[in-house]
Protein backbone atom coordinates (compact mmCIF):
# COMPACT_ATOMS: atom_id res chain seq x y z
CA UNK A 1 0.00 0.00 0.00
CA UNK A 2 1.28 3.52 -1.12
CA UNK A 3 1.64 6.01 1.74
CA UNK A 4 2.00 9.93 1.38
CA UNK A 5 2.94 12.01 3.81
CA UNK A 6 1.24 15.13 4.57
CA UNK A 7 0.78 17.89 7.16
CA UNK A 8 -0.99 16.31 9.78
CA UNK A 9 0.47 12.93 9.67
CA UNK A 10 0.85 9.87 7.25
CA UNK A 11 -2.14 8.93 5.43
CA UNK A 12 -2.99 5.44 3.53
CA UNK A 13 -4.02 6.04 -0.10
CA UNK A 14 -7.42 4.65 0.62
CA UNK A 15 -9.48 7.67 2.27
CA UNK A 16 -10.59 7.18 5.89
CA UNK A 17 -14.24 6.18 6.32
CA UNK A 18 -15.80 9.25 7.41
CA UNK A 19 -13.97 11.24 5.06
CA UNK A 20 -15.49 9.12 2.38
CA UNK A 21 -18.91 9.30 3.95
CA UNK A 22 -18.47 13.47 4.13
CA UNK A 23 -17.68 12.93 0.15
CA UNK A 24 -20.75 11.14 -0.74
CA UNK A 25 -23.12 13.31 1.65
CA UNK A 26 -21.39 15.98 -0.53
CA UNK A 27 -21.88 14.47 -3.95
CA UNK A 28 -25.72 13.99 -2.77
CA UNK A 29 -25.89 17.19 -1.90
CA UNK A 30 -24.60 18.89 -5.04
CA UNK A 31 -26.72 16.75 -7.15
CA UNK A 32 -29.65 17.89 -5.62
CA UNK A 33 -28.55 21.63 -5.96
CA UNK A 34 -27.81 20.91 -9.47
CA UNK A 35 -31.43 19.18 -9.89
CA UNK A 36 -32.79 22.81 -7.88
CA UNK A 37 -33.84 21.35 -4.81
CA UNK A 38 -32.42 24.16 -2.52
CA UNK A 39 -34.43 22.21 0.17
CA UNK A 40 -33.49 18.63 -0.45
CA UNK A 41 -29.67 19.70 -0.84
CA UNK A 42 -29.71 21.23 2.26
CA UNK A 43 -30.32 18.27 3.88
CA UNK A 44 -27.65 16.53 2.62
CA UNK A 45 -25.33 19.30 2.91
CA UNK A 46 -26.02 19.27 7.40
CA UNK A 47 -25.56 15.58 7.07
CA UNK A 48 -21.91 16.39 5.58
CA UNK A 49 -21.23 18.55 8.37
CA UNK A 50 -22.04 16.14 11.17
CA UNK A 51 -19.46 14.02 9.33
CA UNK A 52 -16.94 17.39 9.28
CA UNK A 53 -17.48 18.35 12.59
CA UNK A 54 -16.73 14.47 13.43
CA UNK A 55 -13.69 14.38 11.49
CA UNK A 56 -12.43 17.52 12.92
CA UNK A 57 -13.08 16.86 16.44
CA UNK A 58 -11.30 13.50 16.45
CA UNK A 59 -8.34 14.93 15.36
CA UNK A 60 -7.74 11.84 13.68
CA UNK A 61 -3.93 10.95 12.48
CA UNK A 62 -4.82 9.47 9.18
CA UNK A 63 -6.84 12.36 7.72
CA UNK A 64 -4.24 15.35 7.18
CA UNK A 65 -5.81 18.20 8.61
CA UNK A 66 -5.84 20.28 5.07
CA UNK A 67 -8.61 17.73 4.32
CA UNK A 68 -10.32 18.01 8.27
CA UNK A 69 -10.26 21.39 7.20
CA UNK A 70 -11.54 21.77 4.08
CA UNK A 71 -14.31 19.21 4.87
CA UNK A 72 -15.46 21.56 7.48
CA UNK A 73 -15.11 24.98 5.28
CA UNK A 74 -16.73 22.76 2.10
CA UNK A 75 -19.70 21.69 3.91
CA UNK A 76 -20.52 25.26 5.43
CA UNK A 77 -20.15 27.05 2.01
CA UNK A 78 -22.16 24.68 0.70
CA UNK A 79 -25.12 25.03 3.16
CA UNK A 80 -24.58 28.83 2.73
CA UNK A 81 -25.20 28.69 -0.62
CA UNK A 82 -28.71 26.32 -0.13
CA UNK A 83 -29.67 29.36 2.13
CA UNK A 84 -28.99 31.80 -0.43
CA UNK A 85 -31.02 29.56 -2.78
CA UNK A 86 -33.98 29.52 -0.42
CA UNK A 87 -33.50 33.79 -0.36
CA UNK A 88 -32.49 33.21 3.30
CA UNK A 89 -29.12 35.16 2.84
CA UNK A 90 -29.43 36.22 6.73
CA UNK A 91 -29.18 32.46 7.74
CA UNK A 92 -26.40 32.05 5.00
CA UNK A 93 -24.38 34.73 6.54
CA UNK A 94 -24.90 33.18 9.75
CA UNK A 95 -23.51 30.24 8.41
CA UNK A 96 -20.51 31.48 6.74
CA UNK A 97 -19.60 33.62 10.03
CA UNK A 98 -19.53 30.28 12.06
CA UNK A 99 -17.15 28.82 9.56
CA UNK A 100 -14.84 31.68 9.93
CA UNK A 101 -15.32 31.61 13.66
CA UNK A 102 -14.20 27.87 13.78
CA UNK A 103 -11.00 29.09 11.84
CA UNK A 104 -10.42 31.81 14.43
CA UNK A 105 -11.03 30.19 16.94
CA UNK A 106 -8.26 27.16 15.34
CA UNK A 107 -6.11 29.74 14.68
CA UNK A 108 -5.71 31.09 18.19
CA UNK A 109 -6.43 28.04 20.36
CA UNK A 110 -3.68 27.18 22.75
CA UNK A 111 -4.23 23.48 22.56
CA UNK A 112 -4.65 23.46 18.94
CA UNK A 113 -1.55 21.84 17.06
CA UNK A 114 0.44 23.71 15.08
CA UNK A 115 -0.45 21.83 11.58
CA UNK A 116 -4.08 22.48 12.48
CA UNK A 117 -3.31 25.81 12.97
CA UNK A 118 -1.21 26.00 9.82
CA UNK A 119 -4.32 24.31 7.94
CA UNK A 120 -6.94 27.05 9.15
CA UNK A 121 -4.87 29.86 8.24
CA UNK A 122 -4.87 28.84 4.67
CA UNK A 123 -8.41 27.85 4.54
CA UNK A 124 -8.90 31.47 6.03
CA UNK A 125 -8.93 32.94 2.16
CA UNK A 126 -11.97 30.80 1.25
CA UNK A 127 -14.20 32.39 4.39
CA UNK A 128 -12.87 35.50 3.39
CA UNK A 129 -13.53 35.46 0.03
CA UNK A 130 -17.43 34.01 0.84
CA UNK A 131 -17.80 36.60 3.32
CA UNK A 132 -16.96 39.09 0.79
CA UNK A 133 -19.07 37.65 -1.94
CA UNK A 134 -21.75 37.48 0.03
CA UNK A 135 -21.51 41.24 1.13
CA UNK A 136 -21.33 41.60 -1.94
CA UNK A 137 -24.55 40.07 -3.06
CA UNK A 138 -26.47 40.96 -0.08
CA UNK A 139 -25.84 44.37 1.17
CA UNK A 140 -23.65 44.97 4.15
CA UNK A 141 -24.75 42.75 7.15
CA UNK A 142 -22.72 44.18 10.16
CA UNK A 143 -21.98 40.03 11.78
CA UNK A 144 -19.94 39.77 8.23
CA UNK A 145 -18.09 43.44 8.35
CA UNK A 146 -17.12 42.36 11.84
CA UNK A 147 -16.04 39.36 10.51
CA UNK A 148 -14.06 40.53 7.31
CA UNK A 149 -12.73 43.38 9.53
CA UNK A 150 -10.72 40.30 12.17
CA UNK A 151 -10.06 38.42 8.75
CA UNK A 152 -8.07 41.08 7.82
CA UNK A 153 -5.99 41.68 10.53
CA UNK A 154 -4.76 38.23 10.18
CA UNK A 155 -4.01 38.21 6.61
CA UNK A 156 -0.78 39.46 4.90
CA UNK A 157 -0.89 43.09 3.66
CA UNK A 158 -0.10 42.89 -0.02
CA UNK A 159 3.16 43.90 -0.72
CA UNK A 160 4.52 43.16 2.95
CA UNK A 161 8.25 41.85 3.29
CA UNK A 162 8.53 38.59 4.80
CA UNK A 163 11.47 37.98 7.18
Amino acid sequence: MTQSTSQGGARDAQPHPLLDEWMRLTREGLAASQACCARHALVWHVRALRAANQLLASGETDVCDDDRIAAFIVAHLNIADCYADMDDPHSAAECLICAHHKLMALLHGDEISESLQIAASRHLQQTYAALCEHRAAHGAHSLIDKALSECRAHMPQPGALLH
